[in-house]
């Protein structure tokens, strides 16, 4: 028998909670173990005495909001992937939070069906975006090296070192990038638009996620 994927609820709205909780539910083996109002509950009952294997949690709150929850639960070492689901989708929003540490971010105006495939995605993948549909990486999983091994081989340095400045928390424009590294706004849109072929990329918020989720910076050391 399949083991129900245990999942916590942080909104401070009872309604949209107990909404998202019957919709979560029917959708396959998923069960809402425990609902907060906010990140300080939330937080309160750490260390969590039924570990969940996934936080699906709003934004805005009052107390304390999802990003400060994220950077927190982050902190004190709590390993279990957190999704936002929210109304804020504002690309500078969504980078940070990638920043801070959550695996997927969704829109409340998101289709059940789109809802499904974040958290099996989060589960199975360890994130979820979904531009991060990796058409470098198609080939059958026998043919395959590591993942991670795969795309460091198909990034160049001048390209690593792209990224590493687009992830930069100062949030560089194109061409403070190209300053920085000495070159002509061209050549830095050439190195964005190499990326985004091969990888099936789209914007700043998925060159962001492909660099963390791939190793391609030191998210540590960008947030400091």
């Amino acid at each position: 028998m399949t083991k129900n994927v245990s999942i916590y609820l942080v909104d401070d709205h009872p309604i949209v909670r107990n909404g998202l909780k019957a919709l979560i539910e029917k959708m396959g083996s998923y069960s809402i173990i425990q609902q907060f109002d906010n990140g300080q509950e939330l937080l309160d009952t750490l260390p969590f005495t039924d570990n969940p294997d996934l936080i699906i949690m709003d934004l805005t709150m009052p107390v304390m909001d999802g990003a400060e929850t994220v950077k927190e639960l982050k902190a004190r070492g709590v390993k279990t992937p957190v999704m936002i689901l929210t109304l804020e989708t504002t690309e500078k929003t969504i980078i940070e939070l990638f920043r801070f540490g959550i695996r997927g971010y969704l829109p409340k105006s998101c289709t059940a069906d789109v809802l499904k495939k974040a958290i099996d995605d989060v589960l199975k993948t360890g994130y979820y975006h979904d531009e991060m549909l990796m058409k470098a990486l198609t080939t059958e999983h026998h043919q395959l090296k590591d993942e991670k091994t795969q795309v460091h081989e198909q990034i160049t340095d001048r390209e690593k070192q792209f990224l590493r400045l687009v992830c930069n928390e100062q949030e560089l424009t194109y061409e403070q990038i190209a300053d920085q590294m000495g070159v002509s706004r061209r050549t830095v849109d050439g190195y964005r638009e190499a990326i985004f072929e091969k990888f099936n990329i789209k914007s700043k918020t998925g060159l962001v996620l492909f660099a963390i989720k791939y190793g391609l910076i030191d998210v540590a050391r960008v947030e400091n």
